[in-house]
């Protein structure tokens, strides 16, 4: 009879084992539910970008190429990100009037831009032009945005 007792014990597993399988299959169907219903992921980009009020969230140092950005804004207000290829620092570039960058000066070359305002909470992608190595100046250049100081100094190497 003892040649028998250890298929008897595993017999009497079985339903301790069919229970514990079964709670395992629940628990990873309701983790594989709260993914796919957490919030929105981020939006296409092998560069992520996050603005909020006055400030540039992104990697200061990128590869040379194209690149596709993903800007999210997390901020209350409306935002946009440009990205400049130059010389200057980020807090030097030239201004026009009312304090805005000036986008058309030769001194700046404009590589990427996500053009109208994104309203809070939204996403967008955008692509780059080819990046080379040097220096490029991110900002928001919405009315007193630049001047507040949302901008960042990015390299390129």
């Amino acid at each position: 009879m003892t040649a028998n007792r250890p298929r008897s014990e595993w017999r009497d597993l079985r339903p301790m084992l069919v229970i514990v399988g079964g709670l395992l299959t629940a628990s990873a169907v309701a983790i594989g539910i709260a993914y796919a219903v957490k919030s929105p992921d981020k939006p296409a980009g092998d560069i992520q970008a996050t603005t909020v009020e006055y400030k540039i969230t992104m990697p200061t140092v990128l590869k040379p190429g194209k690149h596709t950005i993903g800007l999210t804004n997390d901020g209350a207000m409306p935002h946009e990100l440009v990205l400049f290829k130059t010389d200057l620092r980020a807090n030097q570039l030239p201004t026009d009037a009312k304090g805005e960058v000036d986008e058309e000066s030769p001194l700046l070359k404009n590589v990427g831009d996500s053009g109208a305002s994104l309203a809070p909470g939204g996403t967008e992608s955008f692509p780059t032009a080819t990046l080379t190595p040097g220096h490029y100046v991110a900002l928001c250049n919405l009315p007193g945005h630049y001047e507040a100081g949302m901008r960042l100094n990015v390299t390129v190497q």
